[in-house]
């Protein structure tokens, strides 16, 4: 008998630990696993579907992404810069692309907490509204604006930031190839451990 209920206890006890196991991997390494990448960029179709499964749901709603569907719009991440490090607060970058196939669209910094930097510089994120969208533009990403024409602010954003591209009302299939998407490359870096 006594022997009957350590085994039950012993199959509950496996049990919560492979379920919280497996949670933890869907959460933390799992992301990638219905994530979409090209070029620089990932997403996920899944965001914002009712067809979405459990550990994509759990992402999404631990992310705090409120999304619409496919459909309407497209989230788009960028946190890595070319040579695969996590992009940093003291480096400076250049976005550039051209025509983004979407009615509008947008790339705002996130924090790694998922909000915007806490700073006061009113540079959040760029825009279809004030980008001659027929042309290539190129975007300045720094904590500093410099001359640039276009910028995004990423003082107090600290390191492990992220960039999200939101296009509205995309061409069906977008994006059918990188190359139009945005690009990312580093202008400077300070020597610092990656």
């Amino acid at each position: 008998m006594l022997g009957r209920i350590l085994a039950w206890v012993a199959t509950i006890v496996i049990g919560l630990a492979l379920g919280a196991g497996s949670a933890w991997w869907a959460l933390q390494a799992g992301h990638g696993g219905f994530m979409q990448h090209m070029g620089q960029w990932s997403w996920s179709r899944e965001t914002g579907s009712t067809g979405a499964g459990p550990y994509t749901r759990a992402v999404i709603a631990r992310d705090g992404l409120l999304a619409l569907s496919a459909d309407e719009a497209l989230y788009l991440n960028l946190d890595h810069d070319e040579n695969n490090k996590a992009l940093r607060e003291d480096c400076v970058y250049e976005l550039a692309g051209g025509s983004i196939p979407a009615r509008w669209w947008s790339i705002t910094l996130y924090a790694p907490d998922n909000y915007l930097a806490q700073n006061n510089d009113a540079a959040y994120s760029i825009d279809s509204t004030h980008i001659d969208a027929d042309t290539p533009w190129t975007a300045r990403i720094a904590p500093v604006r410099g001359e640039a024409a276009h910028w995004i602010s990423s003082r107090a954003a600290r390191r492990g930031y992220s960039l999200t591209l939101r296009a509205y009302n995309a061409d069906e299939g977008f994006p059918a190839d990188a190359s139009v998407l945005p690009t990312l490359r580093t202008i400077s870096c300070p020597d610092t451990a990656p």
